[in-house]
């Protein structure tokens, strides 16, 4: 079976796992859909009868990757953690993420989008994603009084502006391995945490 008639679904990992390559490789920026094209060995029309187009296919990607995220959240032994042990694994990951290659060509795309894209709503989806399990976890921690307060939007966006900062600061530091960016990302959210938990896991 050729790559062209390859069935919808199993046509759409191929383009996609060749356009992670790309972006990896180039940025979002520099790379094209004749280089899509080209990896591939599929015509361009063959391409957008899966995609709109490049914007589409990054989204789809970030789509994809939250998406393994969240299912990292719903797993038994992630939803067997205290609200404190949660939210400390949270940190892990997103340190871990930070070895990530698609992220540099993530804050290119960030920069391409202007206050009236089409794509702000799917991002906003996406981000809403991560903001909810992290709502959940810090609701739980309340309910249980693990965690000081009643404000859990407060509180959640504390936590979330504490990852988010320091994955920001990690991505300047390309130098480390992802054991250190873990241990960063644990140790500033253990220290929001001695500030809002009553008794720190």
């Amino acid at each position: 079976m050729s790559r062209n008639r390859l069935p919808a679904n199993e046509a759409k990992a191929f383009i996609l796992s060749h356009a992670r390559s790309l972006f990896i490789d180039k940025g979002y920026d520099k790379a094209t859909m004749d280089d899509l094209c080209q990896l591939t060995s599929m015509s361009k029309g063959n391409i957008y009868h899966h995609f709109k187009n490049k914007e589409d296919i990054y989204l789809q990607l970030l789509d994809l990757h939250v998406t393994q995220l969240t299912n990292r959240w719903l797993n038994p032994e992630f939803q067997s953690m205290s609200p404190t042990e949660q939210l400390i694994a949270l940190a892990d990951h997103y340190g871990r993420d930070c070895e990530n290659p698609l992220l540099s060509s993530a804050l290119e795309f960030a920069n391409t989008l202007t206050d009236d894209s089409e794509v702000l709503p799917v991002i906003m989806a996406i981000y809403e994603v991560i903001s909810n399990a992290i709502k959940e976890i810090v609701k739980s921690g309340v309910h249980q009084q693990s965690l000081t307060g009643d404000d859990v939007e407060s509180l959640s966006f504390a936590v979330m502006a504490m990852l988010s900062g320091a994955t920001q600061l990690c991505l300047t530091m390309p130098h480390l391995s992802g054991d250190e960016y873990a241990a960063l990302h644990i140790n500033a959210i253990k220290m929001l945490l001695s500030g809002i938990a009553t008794d720190t896991e």
